[in-house]
């Protein structure tokens, strides 16, 4: 091997060892497992579901290893009791970040896990923009073209009167602390009315 292929080899792991490693290591040293951030995004396609807080996880249509799993857990955490109070407050969004799929996927894929939830299919361009607002980390496999590596956090959105959106909180999902994500949920819905 030539030191090209040694650097870009070193490079990739970086990016998918590396990265993902020194965001959890900072996500555990905060408390309850979250980071607050409290700022405002630009993220027109979360403004659709007519609620005024929004749960969202970022992930692809046909993800077994990652997301599967996940929308599992988040659809028996939404649908229980600790959560049903709150269920009529706050949404669900599930965003694809592979746009060579057919739009309607995204919004089936979520819905088999959980009726209630919505599928969000995003352009190639519109996807390009979500690591700034986010601090999402992804990055297409080379070995396998039809996967991506990508973070599995969860993201606490507001929409404010005006239309704008906070991204309040996000929240490591390894493990996923409920209580402190209904006690915040509870605490942005008092402090809204």
């Amino acid at each position: 091997m030539n030191k090209k292929t040694i650097a870009v080899g070193m490079v990739f792991i970086f990016l998918v060892i590396g990265i993902p490693l020194i965001l959890s290591l900072f996500f555990t040293s905060r408390t309850n497992g979250k980071i607050v951030i409290n700022e405002r995004i630009e993220a027109p396609y979360l403004n659709n579901n007519g609620k005024d807080l929004q749960l969202v996880f970022y992930g692809y249509v046909g993800c077994t290893k990652v997301c599967a799993p996940m929308l599992h857990d988040l659809s028996v955490f939404y649908d229980s009791a600790e959560f049903s109070p709150l269920k009529p407050f706050v949404g669900f969004s599930f965003v694809n970040l592979m746009p060579q799929i057919k739009p309607d996927q995204p919004d089936v894929f979520a819905k088999s896990f959980n009726p209630l939830f919505n599928g969000i299919y995003l352009t190639q361009k519109e996807i390009m923009t979500i690591d700034r607002e986010f601090g999402l980390f992804f990055s297409r496999r080379l070995s396998e073209p039809d996967e991506i590596d990508h973070s599995d956090y969860l993201y606490l959105v507001q929409r404010q009167e005006n239309g704008d959106l906070i991204l309040l909180n996000i929240y490591m999902t390894h493990p996923l602390n409920s209580k402190s994500l209904v006690t915040d949920i509870q605490h942005y819905l008092k402090g809204a009315k």
